[in-house]
């Protein structure tokens, strides 16, 4: 993508935040880095837009907006956007919609923007949406948004969020030529955010679920895939570099009932399969329980947790690593 110039508003999720902002500080084209809220950051692109668009880590990007669709200057920014911003990568003939439930306001701002703009109103089409949050208005980027950058996958209701699945693998700390095991891979959201970030790493996936299985190998041409179950797998002695997985906590996949006799089989698992300078990052809202099946296998030390909220759930990503021994 050529060069633009804008001031952008990214959205991510609460635990995400300061991950999002330290992999903007790595791009040269991107300036003024700051968390304005625990899911969203603000910045400024100078220079070709490639390089943001390639960030994994937030969901949504936007021009924001003066504070009420009143004030006279309101559509400024999206006029300097099409001259010189993001706006100037879209095609030329511009969809959008108003998002709000206001029905005076609505009518008001697509007038506003027909006429000013030149748009169409395009409310299942969009490319743009003017839409309120808490701290404003914004004009999301429909083009920009994740799924558009990086494709759409094949989903179940339990399936991990993607901006979990990039947040548990930079957890995880990979390394070139890396063995990766989830041994809860679902859909395989997590092997796939796992090759995005490392190529190079020999990743596979397992699940007792046939169907999602089939899901995960089109989301991950060609795999591989097996389907086994987390409490004996099948793999050698100390084989594995790095575990990353997200445990299932009964929302709306496994049980609390279940996971008593689940998460200790497969810690102890985990722990046979993992090198000895491995890592395992575990998401689960089942938190008690995992660290109970933690606190009973000596050879695996919780190093660290990260707090992750999204659509009403709040999980912990559980960092494990081998105790370091006495020299």
């Amino acid at each position: 993508m050529y060069g633009v110039s804008d001031h952008l508003f990214l959205r991510t999720l609460d635990g995400a935040a300061d991950l999002l902002v330290e992999e903007l500080r790595a791009l040269p084209s991107i300036h003024s880095i700051r968390q304005t809220s625990p899911v969203t950051v603000a910045c400024t692109v100078a220079g070709p837009l490639g390089e943001l668009a390639a960030c994994t880590l937030f969901s949504t990007l936007a021009i924001p907006l003066p504070l009420h669709p009143s004030d006279r200057d309101f559509l400024c920014p999206l006029e300097s956007s099409r001259e010189t911003g993001v706006l100037t990568t879209l095609e030329p003939h511009i969809s959008f919609r108003v998002g709000t439930d206001d029905p005076a306001i609505r009518r008001t701002l697509i007038t506003a923007v027909e006429n000013r703009l030149g748009w169409t109103n395009r409310p299942n089409a969009w490319d743009v949406n003017l839409t309120h949050a808490p701290r404003g208005w914004f004009a999301e980027i429909g083009p920009l948004s994740w799924t558009r950058r990086f494709g759409r996958m094949e989903r179940l209701p339990w399936s991990t969020n993607l901006i979990v699945a990039e947040v548990l693998v930079r957890l995880a700390k990979l390394r070139p030529g890396h063995r990766i095991l989830d041994p809860f891979c679902g859909t395989g959201t997590i092997l796939v955010a796992t090759r995005r970030r490392e190529p190079t790493t020999h990743a596979l996936g397992l699940d007792h679920d046939p169907h999602a299985l089939k899901l995960a190998t089109r989301n991950n041409q060609p795999g591989p895939f097996a389907l086994a179950g987390a409490e004996a797998l099948p793999l050698a002695d100390r084989s594995v570099d790095r575990v990353v997985t997200n445990l299932p906590f009964g929302k709306q996949v496994g049980s609390h009932r279940i996971n008593c006799t689940l998460y200790p089989a497969a810690l102890s698992e985990i722990d046979r399969v993992l090198t000895t300078d491995g890592r395992a990052v575990l998401l689960t809202e089942d938190k008690r329980l995992l660290l109970k099946a933690i606190d009973q296998q000596p050879t695996l030390k919780l190093v660290r947790q990260r707090l992750l909220k999204y659509n009403g759930a709040t999980p912990t990503a559980h960092i494990l690593t081998r105790p370091r021994r006495p020299r």
